[in-house]
């Protein structure tokens, strides 16, 4: 790794579902010292039904602020293999997206703001959203996210998605790993407003204090959660 890069924080998760670990997740977050900018960079590794490995490599790039720069997404299974690039024109409000296959490059261009956040399939990138976004104190705070559906082809682009988010403790002392007491805040996520009639059961994060990076998921019979984690500050 170059040296101009500090490693802040690197561990690994496992992914289970009905209590059978399928998937694991190794990251590092790393701050770039000559540009300020956050990169956390993860691998997947997951055992599909036909004892293939798919193997997703995640770049998230954040500037100072912690807004998105630059998502790269590299996807390989058997012969399949896709890489997708999301970078973000902050100055000219633009989103530009590339897909590419061993065969063929798409590219897709469209507005975007500094109100909008990337999504990617790694754990490790999926509460970056909290270091930036401004939450309503009182209720739940709709949050704008870009992700794409396409896997080993190019079926779409890039899509919008509202979800609501809120904070129901902002400081935990009681998440455990191992024997260690590690410092978290609870966050739910939700896909309707407080105004839905409908009776939702929220996904739940604990997320770490430092950097946004989560220690858990729960959604139903799916959870993801730390196995360890090591800090570098």
């Amino acid at each position: 790794m170059a040296l101009n890069v500090n490693i802040l924080l690197e561990g690994s998760y496992f992914y289970f579902e009905k209590g059978v670990n399928y998937s694991q997740e190794n990251f590092k977050l790393i701050q770039q010292l000559d540009k300020q900018n956050y990169q956390v960079i993860a691998e997947v590794l997951s055992r599909i039904d036909t004892g293939e490995f798919l193997k997703i490599n995640v770049l998230y790039e954040l500037n100072a602020q912690f807004l998105p720069l630059h998502v790269r997404i590299e996807k390989s299974i058997g012969n399949n293999y896709s890489l997708e690039n999301f970078k973000c024109d902050h100055h000219a409000g633009q989103l530009h997206y590339t897909f590419q296959t061993a065969t063929a490059q798409q590219e897709f261009h469209r507005p975007m703001s500094s109100r909008h956040y990337l999504v990617g399939p790694a754990f490790s990138t999926s509460c970056l959203f909290t270091l930036s976004k401004k939450f309503d104190a009182t209720g739940r705070t709709p949050v704008a996210l870009i992700s794409s559906g396409n896997d080993w082809s190019y079926q779409t682009p890039p899509n919008e998605k509202i979800i609501y988010a809120e904070w129901k403790m902002k400081d935990m002392e009681d998440f455990k790993l191992g024997d260690a007491s590690l410092s978290a805040s609870q966050l739910l996520v939700y896909q309707n407003d407080s105004t839905n009639a409908d009776i939702e059961q929220p996904v739940s994060f604990y997320v770490s204090k430092h950097f946004g990076i989560p220690f858990q998921m729960i959604q139903g019979d799916r959870e993801i959660r730390v196995q360890n984690l090591k800090k570098n500050f």
